[in-house]
């Protein structure tokens, strides 16, 4: 009995890259102190970022809104397929240029605020794309939504690196990604329920969309400034035993969140890193078809046979299952640390829904059946593969300037995907797409092989490093 209780008072130890360090604090208070940080962080930010993917992805849903009834917005606004890709696309313009100033800009400024910006700013943008009133008003809105949301998603991603340690990573990553597929059901409902608006104010229904989608992230950018806590140590939530916790068990070359003046050696370090580039290539080469599949699931479900109002209701189970599965997924890549496997089962089962669209011919019952079955199988894997992906990326950067340029350079040149994605599903290849999904499929492979050739060369070169440090260990044993 007195061993049992010395062992549920002896504080505990945590490893740090080889050094040991012992916490005034007991393992219960560790975790309750985990399940405060997640309160007063995780439901905000998922729901900022289901807020953000509404905002960003309902495009797809307004394409289709209100068609049979010759309201829709390529009528009102005299667009065609081209102009609708190009407006799509153009939103990625400005966030790729503005991806990694906006990441510096957050380190400097603070999260709260910077991200508080960045919601208010995106919001009115897209509470304006409702009123636009010819290609030229809707191309530009678009370019400027882009403007205003660049360096949301990897401040976001560098906000949690500060917040929790890698081993905690996934999962956190996952719950506020998962939003994102949560968007894209609850995005699906509620285009289906505005759209019976459609005339309410002499507006169309597609209009309602936007307005009514960009009116919260306004609000909610405003609530964000007070909501939203910057770091541990500025936190008055929290203790001063659990701020020194909260700090002291982070990995060494994590993220600091008391530095926050720039690091031009840590800058270069990743700028010049060619391992940056091969996770970018990675990203990018899974974003082209996750992009793509992201605008075009709507078009790609009606075309099955469903009026465009049951089509947006259709949207909803897919992208809930990827909810669940998403979840499941990344809390097994948490339980397991084993990224690397985790991105290539995912990627592969991407590929396997985008072969099933290419390879079966629409036709009624089976045919369509089993590409209605592809639509979960491929939500749920590029929803899954996101949180694994940026969670072995997070691992290998160092330092709090690192840290941020890496995630915002391999987020910002990754999105260059999402220039290219809407452009896969060409007019001409309706309504079957079927040479759109050997693009894709060609581009998932692509992935793969990336996702193989960076793990092997990052263990070849970590197998150097620690023949290299065994040898200078002995060299130092011998002169003594």
């Amino acid at each position: 009995m007195a061993t049992e209780s010395t062992a549920a008072l002896k504080p505990a130890l945590e490893k740090t890259d080889g050094e040991d360090f012992t916490a005034h604090i007991t393992q219960a208070q560790q975790d309750a102190t985990l399940r405060k940080i997640d309160w007063h962080i995780m439901p905000w930010s998922a729901w900022l970022y289901l807020l953000n993917y509404l905002d960003r992805t309902n495009m797809g849903s307004v394409k289709i809104a209100n068609l049979e009834a010759k309201t829709d917005v390529y009528t009102q606004l005299g667009i065609n397929d081209n102009d609708w890709q190009l407006a799509i696309s153009i939103f990625f313009v400005g966030y790729i240029v503005l991806e990694i100033p906006s990441n510096l800009m957050i380190q400097r400024v603070g999260p709260s605020k910077w991200l508080s910006r960045i919601i208010v700013s995106w919001g009115i943008v897209a509470l304006c794309m409702g009123f636009v009133q010819n290609r030229a008003g809707l191309i530009v809105t678009r370019f400027m939504l882009g403007i205003c949301e660049a360096g949301y998603g990897p401040g976001m991603i560098f906000y949690f690196s500060i917040w929790y340690s890698r081993k905690e990573y996934a999962i956190r990553f996952s719950l506020w990604y998962c939003s994102a597929t949560l968007a894209g059901a609850f995005g699906g409902l509620l285009a289906y329920g505005i759209s019976f608006m459609n005339g309410s104010g002499g507006l169309a229904g597609w209009r309602w969309i936007f307005i009514f989608e960009g009116i919260p992230s306004i609000i909610c950018g405003v609530l964000t400034l007070f909501i939203l806590p910057n770091y541990p140590h500025t936190s008055k939530w929290l203790t001063e035993v659990e701020k020194e916790w909260c700090e002291k068990r982070m990995e060494s070359n994590a993220p600091s969140a008391r530095k926050r003046n720039f690091d031009k050696a840590e800058f270069l370090a990743v700028m010049t890193d060619p391992h940056a580039y091969l996770y970018t290539a990675i990203y990018m080469s899974n974003n082209v078809a996750l992009q793509a599949l992201t605008f075009w699931l709507p078009t790609i479900i009606k075309n099955l046979g469903y009026a465009s109002t049951t089509a947006l209701l259709m949207t909803v189970p897919p992208w809930l299952t990827a909810w669940f599965v998403s979840l499941a997924v990344s809390w097994n890549c948490d339980r397991t640390q084993m990224r690397v496997a985790h991105v290539l089962s995912t990627e592969a089962a991407f590929l396997v829904s985008l072969i099933m669209f290419a390879a079966i011919q629409n036709s009624p019952g089976a045919g369509a059946a089993a590409l209605y079955f592809a639509c979960f199988i491929a939500t749920s894997a590029t929803s899954a593969f996101v949180p694994c992906v940026w969670a072995w990326r997070t691992s290998t950067t160092q330092g709090t300037t690192g840290n941020a340029t890496a995630t915002a350079l391999m987020n910002a040149l990754g999105n260059i995907g999402g220039v290219a994605g809407p452009f896969v599903f060409r007019s001409d290849w309706a309504p079957s797409y079927t040479k759109a999904f050997v693009i894709m499929a060609c581009l998932s492979f692509t992935c793969i092989v990336l996702v193989k050739v960076e793990d092997e060369w990052a263990k070849r070169e970590q197998c150097k490093h620690s023949h290299a440090h065994a040898g200078d260990a002995e060299a130092e044993g011998g002169k003594q």
